[in-house]
This record gives C-alpha cells, structure tokens and sequence, in this order.
C-alpha cells in the first residue's frame, strides 16, 4: 500500500504521466485508497469525539478538578504503579527488597510514557488482566503528564492565539487598558472597567517577579517553558472579563533606555505594541506594592520610541506611589512638561485615595460629631479625635480631620480642635511633620510614641474617652485593626457618657480577602447598639479605591471642575473653564511673572487642590445649614434666592438678619477651612504673600479681611447652594 503511495506522490512530483490504463493502475491503487479513506474517517472520527468530550461540561470539570489535584491523583497512580510492578517483577527466589526498589523507579518511569515491560515475564504479558491493569495505569500516568505540560503551556498558546487574533482584527478607535503585572489591586480596576466599559480592549503582562537584570543567572519553570506564572484564580479571573494576557520575563523597570528603545520589542510583546498604536487611546498601569519598580518603569515606557511617535495619543501611565514630595513632581511635572514627546503620570496613592473615601461618605464627616446650632450655623462642642497609627493614612486622616473640622464656635471664632496621633516610631517621623507644618503646634497636635498594647496607649484611651469624637485606625493590619476598634467600642461603651456626640470610629480595610470578616463584626457591634453614641465605620476598602470613578474618571476632580465653572459663572464647559484657569496659557501667564517652572506648577495645583476641597466640603456647609437629607426644596429654593440677591464683591444678603447672618457664618467657616488647608500646606501668616517662603496675608481672623477677600468666602458659599440647587432640580424634572 505504502509503496503504491510513494510512487503515485513521485510521479506527481516529477510530473510524469501514468503508463498504462487508469484502469490498470488503479487495481492496485483502489484497495490502498480505499484503506487510507477508511483510516482518515477514522481518524477525523476520533477528532469529533475527542473535541466533544474536552467541551463536554461535565468532562472540563473533572479535567478541572484532576489539573487542580494533580499532586494527589497522581500519587495514586505512582503506587498503583508500583504495585502492578511488584506483580511483574516477583519471582521465586528473588528478595523482596530487590524488587521494592525497582518497581518504585519504574513507576516513576511512567509519567515520562516509558514503561519496563521488558523485565514482565511473558507469562503475564499474555495475562489479560494483569496486562490491561499495567495499560490502564500507565495511560492514566501518561495523561497526567499530558495536563501537567498542558497546564504549563496550554494557557500561553491560548493566550498567545488570542493575542494574535486581536491583534489582526483590532478597531483602531478601541480603548486599551495596559495592566503590568497581576495583583489584587490591577483584577479589581479591571472587573470595574469591563463592567463600565464593555467593548475596551483590557491587556495583562505577566511579569516574572523572580527575574533579575541578568537572566543568564538562573533558570526558572518561566524561562524554560515561557509560561504565564498567575495563580489559577487569577486566571479564572481574567477569562472572566475576556482580557488578553501575555508574559515577559523582565518588566520595563529593568530595562536600559533611551529614546530609541523599543521597549515592548525587548520584551517581546511586539503584538501588544501594535495593538496599542493602533488604539485611539490608550492607559498603562503600575499597581504593585513595589513603588520603586513602578516608577521605574513608567519613565522608561516615556522614553520607548514607539509610544513618542503617538502624537495624538499618547498613553496616560497610573503609578501605585505615596503622593509624597518626590513623586509628586512626576504627577505634577508631567502635566506641563516641556518635551511634547513624554507621557502624563498620574499617582495612584492608596492612602490618599482611603481618605477621600471618607470625605465623599456623608456619614463619615466630622461634622457629625459635634452640636450645632442649625440656626446660625455655629458649632457648640469642641472637636477631639485620635489617629492610631501615624503613617501615610495616618497622615492623610490628619489633613481630612483637620480641615473639615474647622468650624466657628458662638464666639465667632474656630472652635476648639485636638487631635492625638499615636504610632510606634513616631521619634523618627515627629521632626518632619512638625517642619512641614509649623502654624500647627502642639495645642491642635500631639504626637505620642506608643504601641497599642502598651500601658500608656490605654492611659492616653482612658484620658480621651469621654470627650473622644472620631478616631481613625490605620495600623497596615486587618486582624490589628480590627481588633483595636472592637477593644476601643468596648471601651467606649462601658465609660463613656451617654449624653456625649457621637463618637465615630474608622478602621481601614487593607485586604479584600479580609472584608466579608470585618463587615460582619462591625455589622454586628452596630446593630447591638442602635441609636447609640458610638458607630464603627470600614474605610478604604480595595473595592472602592482602584475602580473608574476613583481612578478613571476621577470623580473627585469632575465634581472640581464642575465647582470651578459654577464659581466662576462661566458660559465655558467645565473643561474650557479649567483648561483657562489652569492649563498651559497659565502657566505661560506665571512664567512671564518672572516665576521659577516649580513654583509656577506649586501654585496651579494649589489652587486646583482648593477647587477640589470646595467641592467636597460642600455637604459639611449644607449639614451646617440644616439642609438634611429629608430638607424640602422650598428652603433651598428660598436661599438659592438670597445667595443671587448679593452684589459682587460685598458681603450683604437680601434676607432677613437671621438668614443673612446663618450665610456669613458659613463663609467663615470656608475662611477657617481656606485657613486650615494652607497650614497644612506649610503656610505661615505673613502680611506679604509669598508663594516660595509660604507666606499669606489672609491667614488670620474674619474681622481682619477686608470686605472684598471676605466676599471670596461668600463666593464659594453661594456656589454651594447654587450646585445644590441645580441638582434638586435635575431630581425634580427626573420624577416628572
């Protein structure tokens, strides 16, 4: 048959006639046709099974369940192999512990589908059973084999597959999502992103956290097989919101560059690559824990030659990093650089991005821990907090608890504010927090050294408690947290007054795995004191830091810009409006001032940081006001009124003297709050301003403002009411 083959292929190959008949030739030809038909039939038969039972649901889940349990399937089949071995190799006379050995290193030969068949004496080999037992045990050990390599592999060439398929077939004007590496933080934006935005395109590059500069030095199961590394469920993960994964031995912070490196072709991911230049825009993330390597790598990918040829889109990078000093002027910098050719950084900052949860959570506010008179505006009660870990959440709660606390007391002036900030190693972070601020002495912030077990710690506890209104908890702890808030609720409830404000008490949820557990705890605790004094509160959750509200759309800087046109009564778009008071023509406009490039960008998000504390205060002014979530329309509608009744630049409502004087009690709770975010910033009083030495005139009392600086106050009062109007009736026209 197979000779007939041969001769009919050469033939054709020479391109030689057939001598003699068809017919002739064909008798033999016929039969071995006829064998090779019967045997492709075959053969395609055994392909339509064998694909409907891998897409079989009950045969993937127990491939699933066998890939998933691999260590122990396959220890069975290894004993029942060595057993079948035993039987084979016994024969009279022979030790038993020269056979033991042997059929234990056969057995092991199995899973390399090599067998020691050979040493069976044929007596067995012709033995139905025994020969169908050593078939079926070392099929199945062959088959382990088969999904162990599978397992290693199989998702590389499925992934790769895809890759390509996308990268042939990809729409110019998609959105791609660029993840590098795979963590908690990463998967969560992801989910959110599918959910939000179901037709971009959402990309992984695993990264081989194990590699080094030099990958010579030693040879991972990555680099052998180049294999993706995520965790099973990672992986469960990612099939689930359709992104496309690839692998890469080394991350771009690795990388020597320049500005002729083509980053994604040493890391040969040159489908990624063109799959992002043909993107109509494009973002790239670096959200490990690991600051420096994230960093690294986002001023690398600005200097890859084919990312500074998108002139019309260039990717923004999202970097996990402390908004700290040194990063801060990579965020900052990177919106006005002067090379058109570089990519916008934008720092994602966990800590920061925890408390600004706290600030969009109405009920989280301090004020609603102390008393106030809703009639005027002004707060009766002082304000005690205490933060519980002085670190980079510890520090940001400072910030929040001390600019939104700042209230004005019936003396017409602020009311009294205390907060006591304790952490373990405070002696080697006290010298620079007291620098950095030096208005905010030691009668607003006490810095205590302690650890939360010591007896001081509970000394300090017992001190405060009965005049405690909010404490934050942000040890870098779930179990600790936790723990302390559950110790410090006890101890609240057992000797505290009933007749105190309330007291709130804020613990941060570092892991997502953790909080199912801490929500039923803190579930519990609050249900078993309803309508008491005392709340617990989860805060920071992965969940509501790294999705596209927070992120994305940032929609903390929306609602700013949003702020800033209302202010400003412009016929602009929020966007015109901002890109005018805060882009690049202002930036030319201070340069001109003879300002140095750092103070003029220092200055510009200055005021965009106020913008952004404007709009988010605006729901402690309403509550001040007694505008709650219950107020009619009719109140707003009436002081919607007022606030269009008063002459620019002055200070004066057409209202009666009561209402008249509830507004300018709330402007100068804005001037306390402007007052409060500048000590934070480092300013000191100085009649002259001065944007290097942090010098401003306006920090000092109301009365000492002339009319003109109050009315600026006034200003973002009555963009308060009016934004809160707007949206009342956006809700009213809705239910119509």
């Amino acid at each position: 048959m197979f000779s007939g083959i041969l001769e009919f292929f050469k033939k054709i190959w020479e391109r030689k006639p057939f001598h003699g008949s068809l017919d002739v030739w064909n008798n033999s030809m016929l039969i071995d046709l006829s064998v090779i038909g019967y045997w492709i039939f075959l053969l395609g038969l055994l392909l339509v099974l064998s694909i409907w039972f891998l897409s079989n649901k009950k045969t993937s889940r127990l491939l699933e369940s066998i890939s998933n349990n691999l260590l122990v399937v396959s220890s069975v089949i290894w004993l029942l192999g060595v057993i079948v071995y035993i039987v084979g190799f016994y024969r009279d006379g022979l030790n038993w512990l020269s056979v033991i050995p042997r059929a234990i290193i056969s057995s092991f030969k199995m899973f390399v589908v090599t067998n020691e068949l050979a040493r069976v004496p044929k007596e067995l080999q012709e033995n139905a059973i025994y020969m169908s037992a050593f078939s079926i045990v070392h099929f199945i050990a062959a088959f382990i084999t088969f999904l162990f390599i599978f397992k290693i592999v199989g998702y590389k060439i499925k992934s790769s597959l895809k890759m390509l398929i996308h990268k042939w077939s990809y729409e110019k004007s998609k959105v791609v999502h660029l993840f590098w590496g795979v963590n908690e933080a990463s998967c969560l934006l992801a989910e959110d992103i599918r959910k939000n935005h179901a037709t971009e395109t959402i990309i992984f590059v695993d990264i081989d956290e194990e590699c080094d500069d030099n990958t010579q030095k030693k040879a991972t199961l990555s680099h052998i097989t180049n294999t993706i590394t995520i965790k099973n469920s990672e992986i469960a993960r990612l099939d689930a919101i359709d992104a496309l994964v690839d692998h890469c031995y080394n991350g771009p912070a690795t990388l020597k560059c320049d500005n002729e490196t083509d980053i994604f072709g040493s890391l040969h991911l040159k489908n990624i690559g063109t799959i992002v230049q043909k993107s109509n825009r494009s973002y790239f993330y670096f959200l490990s824990n690991d600051e420096a390597q994230n960093m690294a790598g986002a001023l690398n990918l600005q200097k890859d030659k084919r990312l500074r040829s998108m002139v019309d889109n260039k990717p923004i990078i999202y970097v996990h990093a402390r908004r700290d000093a040194n990063n801060e002027v990579f965020d900052h910098y990177s919106q006005y650089d002067e090379d058109s050719q570089r990519m916008e950084i934008k720092i994602v900052d966990s800590a920061y991005l925890s408390i600004v949860t706290l600030k969009q959570d109405e009920a989280a506010l301090p004020v609603n821990c102390v008393k106030i008179d809703k009639a005027t505006g002004l707060v009766n009660s002082p304000f005690t907090s205490l933060i519980v870990g002085f670190g980079s959440t510890g520090q940001e709660a400072f910030k929040f608890l001390y600019e939104y606390s700042a209230f004005v007391g019936p003396d017409l002036k602020k009311s009294p504010f205390k907060c006591y900030a304790i952490d373990e190693k405070m002696n080697k972070i006290a010298g620079l927090i007291r620098k950095k601020m030096p208005a905010i002495g030691e009668d607003e912030l006490t810095l205590v050294q302690a650890t939360v077990d010591s007896e001081e710690f509970w000394e300090n506890i017992e001190t405060l408690i009965s005049g405690l209104n909010y404490v934050v908890i942000a040890l870098n702890n779930d179990s600790m947290g936790l723990s302390l808030a559950v110790n410090l609720f006890k101890y609240a409830l057992k000797y505290r007054p009933s007749s105190s404000p309330m007291l709130k008490i804020m613990v941060r949820c570092y892991d997502n795995g953790n909080e199912k557990r801490m929500t039923e705890v803190v579930n519990n605790l609050n249900k078993s004191i309803e309508g008491n004094n005392i709340e617990i509160r989860l805060y920071g959750r992965e969940k509501d830091l790294y999705c596209c509200n927070t992120i994305l759309s940032d929609a903390t800087l929306t609602e700013a810009k949003e702020f800033n046109n209302v202010y400003e009564n412009s016929e602009l778009s929020a966007e015109e409006q901002w890109e005018k008071n805060f882009g690049e023509d202002e930036m030319i406009r201070l340069l001109n001032k003879k300002m140095s490039r750092y103070h003029a960008i220092y200055d510009i998000n200055r005021r965009i940081a106020q913008n952004i504390s404007n709009s988010l205060h605006r729901r402690t002014k309403m509550i001040l006001m007694g505008f709650g979530k219950d107020e009619t329309s009719e109140r707003l509608r009436l002081y919607y009124g007022y606030v269009m009744s008063r002459e620019e630049g002055t200070t004066k409502y057409k209202c009666s003297k009561e209402d008249a004087q509830l507004l300018q009690n709330i402007a100068m709770v804005e001037h306390e709050r402007w007052i409060a975010s500048h000590k934070l910033m480092g300013y000191t009083y100085n009649p002259v301003n001065d944007c290097v030495q942090k010098h401003h005139k306006c920090i000092c009392h109301w009365d000492d403002l002339d009319e003109v600086t109050q009315s600026y106050n006034c200003n973002v009062v009555d963009t308060t009411i009016k934004m809160a109007y707007g949206k009342d009736r956006e809700r009213y026209e809705g239910m119509c």
